[in-house]
């Protein structure tokens, strides 16, 4: 080869800079890729505690920040970023994409339920009943249910509109509360723990009733389990082992809602939907919705509030999430319908 060919030479000239502009690059997506690679596998796992029950949360952010680092690792052609970035965006797609496939369902609806989380009964009571007769909604939870919002709830017309309820008021964060527009049947509180740390069942108020809907008998529960810690997430764990364990013993058709503290993305959620438990808004085809927290920023940021269902004969058709004046959660309303071949 001749050395001095001026145009062999520019050409190394001229790409040797390129090449070391494109390492340090390299190198930083790389890192990246590592990182954004941790609660997917957290995940994966089911590896649980601490700060990373709140990664595993965000898995749909974190699809999107994926999606974006990969576009810029083409565009840099940093191939082992590439190779290393296209894992969490296929799992994470693979996990979502069941939100936007809905299931086959009828026109006409058999029953409209809602949840609201109440936070710390500073809802707007108006509000709320506004959002019953809008959505014709025949059973609601009502989740950290105090004795004022209770009161206000009452003063507002809920009772005209749903006139059967089991209401367990509590200062703070356990109150819980079920109305129907339907007679509730065998309707029962069941006690729970103030203690976020307990090891034992529900930290909330749950409550319990059985419903007959178009002949049949449907067990309804408003639950509320502990919220995990950002160290220390035990009090959490054993909540939903709770909650999992008495949904496991039900053997009626089940509607199942509630401030879950608990996405679709963590093993526990994961455990009841193994126990044939069908999340609504996976049913609906309603897409990410996030419910929380409303308010403290431009919108909400996970799906922790949830609406189950197990061997009814009804599919739901819609999944929607209402901003209601003073809670830090978006309502969710979720319309069952009978299924289209039915």
């Amino acid at each position: 080869m001749d050395q001095g060919d001026p145009d062999l030479a520019g050409t190394s000239a001229s790409s040797e800079p390129r090449r070391r502009r494109i390492r340090p690059v390299a190198a930083a997506l790389m890192v990246a890729a590592v990182l954004l690679c941790v609660p997917f596998a957290v995940r994966l796992v089911g590896a649980e505690f601490g700060p990373l029950v709140y990664a595993v949360a965000f898995i749909p952010w974190f699809t999107i920040a994926a999606l974006a680092l990969l576009v810029v690792a083409l565009l840099w052609r940093a191939w082992g970023a590439v190779a290393l970035t296209a894992v969490p965006v296929a799992l994470g797609v693979w996990w979502v994409a069941p939100l936007f496939t809905t299931a086959d369902a009828g026109n006409e609806s058999v029953l409209t339920v809602a949840t609201v989380n109440a936070t710390f009964g500073h809802v707007d009571a108006d509000a709320v009943v506004a959002m019953v007769e809008e959505y014709d909604v025949d059973a609601l939870a009502v989740v950290e249910l105090t004795p004022d919002v209770l009161e206000a709830l009452e003063d507002a017309g809920l009772d005209e509109l749903l006139p059967y309820a089991e209401a367990a008021p509590e200062r703070g964060v356990t109150g819980t509360g079920l109305w129907s527009r339907l007679p509730l049947l065998e309707a029962e509180t069941l006690d729970g723990w103030t203690d976020a740390s307990s090891t034992d069942g529900y930290v909330s108020r749950a409550v319990e009733a059985q419903v007959e809907v178009a002949g049949v008998t449907v067990t309804v529960l408003a639950v509320h389990p502990a919220a995990p810690g950002a160290f220390d997430s035990s009090g959490w764990a054993a909540s939903m082992r709770g909650l999992t364990e008495h949904l496991a013993g039900q053997s009626d058709p089940v509607i199942v809602m509630g401030d879950f503290n608990t996405t679709r993305d963590h093993a526990s959620f994961r455990d009841l939907e193994r126990l044939g438990y069908v999340d609504a808004s996976d049913a609906a085809g309603s897409g990410f919705t996030p419910t929380f927290p409303q308010g403290r920023g431009p919108f909400p940021l996970v799906v922790i509030d949830h609406i189950l269902a197990r061997d009814t004969p009804w599919v739901a058709s819609s999944a929607t999430t209402v901003t209601l004046p003073g809670a830090d959660h978006r309502a969710l309303v979720v319309v069952y319908s009978d299924p289209a071949d039915a």
